[in-house]
């Protein structure tokens, strides 16, 4: 089997994203980075075919798959996964508190993020 490739982002808000697929919208800076068993726990999250899908570490759970709505998170905190079942190409974001955008996620993707800064998201 192929090796993937895994790209770890320290965003300046603080989230680490590990994962293929899963791009910047801040400055940040990057590197390939081992952890099968991040990118394991990211693909093990159920996500139905074109949704987008995330897990805090407090349990707390999304699944989003309309296009053009901007969705309120909910209370997701800590580390968790991030699996974009959605139709390749299709990018997902995610927004911090003010608006800002943190971070990108292209389908089809999967990863780990720190969720504590994230707080909308929108499918596509």
């Amino acid at each position: 089997m192929a090796a993937r490739k895994r790209l770890a982002t320290l965003l300046s808000a603080g989230a680490l994203l590990v994962g293929a697929g899963l791009g910047l919208g801040a400055a940040a800076s990057a590197a390939d980075a081992p952890g099968d068993a991040r990118v394991d726990r990211a693909a093990a999250l159920g996500c139905a075919y074109g949704s987008v899908c995330g897990q805090g570490s407090n349990g707390h759970s999304f699944s989003y798959s309309k296009c053009g709505t901007r969705y309120q998170l909910p209370d997701l905190t800590g580390s968790g996964p991030l699996n974009n079942n959605q139709t390749r190409g299709t990018v997902a974001k995610f927004y911090g508190k003010s608006g800002n955008l943190l971070f990108t996620s292209t389908a089809p993707a999967t990863g780990t993020v720190n969720w504590t800064p994230v707080w909308f998201a929108v499918a596509c």
